[in-house]
């Protein structure tokens, strides 16, 4: 049997259906659910975020605190807000004003707050022109610009195969001259620069990887044995050392202008108008206090 009724007020009342058995009373709180309607021309954007806001309601003519709600508002589940008591506890009404027209002009200052100051942040790449996902990390949308920019050097890319090529070619004129007949790696060049150029266009994280996984680009023979071991003339062996380092400085070079072009990123915020903000529900939600009655404002 309920020896404390819930209170008689004209606003909607709700009780939190988690009652700890340590609880010893109910203490109030405002409560409103609302549609944040993000609008942003610019950024191509429409985004719906709906979202509860708590806070203890203030003594007397004070203005409740929504920065410091009583609990975590994406913890409370609609499944827990219940019409009437779940627990027989007395509920603490004193020096409170739990009328309708006191959650009028709380809820009204909550929406004119959320238009001053709630933002939904993004990341915008000026470069090209691209906004990243509601949601979605800095380092995922710069991965993700990284194979839009890989696109934009496919062509020095194609141009460097064939200068490296070229020089080999030379090369290996010169040595045909010079009667020294050493197993060239024109062949092995292209195979690898074809590999490394499948990575780069890959992924952020693999194209990291591409310049860091080795010391050298090119190798000299078909079983992977350094140079100095398959080519034994010392101008050959420093002429292709030579157009081996070129091709990793040029490559590096490459790869890090496409690095920089995607992470040039910078914080893009979309705000709130009044118009966009929809009260959904607001009322009372009676929370279990387990400690004795605290001072607040």
């Amino acid at each position: 049997m309920m020896t404390s009724p819930p209170p008689t007020l004209d606003v909607p009342q709700y009780w939190l259906a988690d009652v700890p058995d340590t609880a010893q009373a109910y203490r109030p709180a405002w409560f409103a659910e609302c549609s944040l309607k993000f609008h942003s021309l610019r950024a191509r954007l429409k985004h719906t975020d709906e979202r509860l806001f708590l806070a203890w309601v203030p003594r007397g003519e004070g203005e409740p605190d929504w920065d410091a709600p009583p609990r975590e508002p994406s913890t409370v589940q609609v499944n827990q807000l219940w019409k009437s008591p779940p627990r027989d506890l007395p509920h603490r009404q004193q020096g409170y004003l739990l009328t309708q027209t006191a959650l009028t002009r709380h809820v009204e200052e909550l929406v004119a707050r959320l238009s001053r100051r709630e933002k939904l942040r993004l990341w915008f790449n000026q470069q090209f022109d691209a906004f990243s996902e509601v949601g979605e990390s800095r380092e995922s949308f710069v991965q993700r610009l990284a194979e839009s920019a890989a696109e934009t050097i496919e062509d020095e890319l194609a141009a460097l195969t064939a200068r490296v090529n070229l020089k080999l070619m030379q090369v290996q004129a010169a040595a045909e001259r010079k009667g020294l007949g050493q197993n060239l790696p024109e062949a092995k060049l292209n195979e690898i620069l074809t590999e490394r150029r499948q990575e780069f266009f890959s992924s952020i994280t693999r194209l990291e990887a591409l310049f860091s996984s080795g010391e050298r680009l090119i190798v000299a023979a078909e079983d992977n044995q350094p140079l100095n071991s398959v080519v034994s003339d010392p101008d050959l062996h420093e002429t292709l050392l030579h157009i081996e380092a070129d091709v990793r400085r040029q490559l590096n070079a490459l790869c890090t202008r496409c690095l920089e072009t995607a992470a040039a990123c910078d914080p893009f915020e979309i705000g709130l108008q009044p118009g966009q903000i929809t009260v959904l529900r607001k009322g009372l939600l009676w929370l279990p206090e387990t400690s004795g009655p605290t001072t607040d404002r």
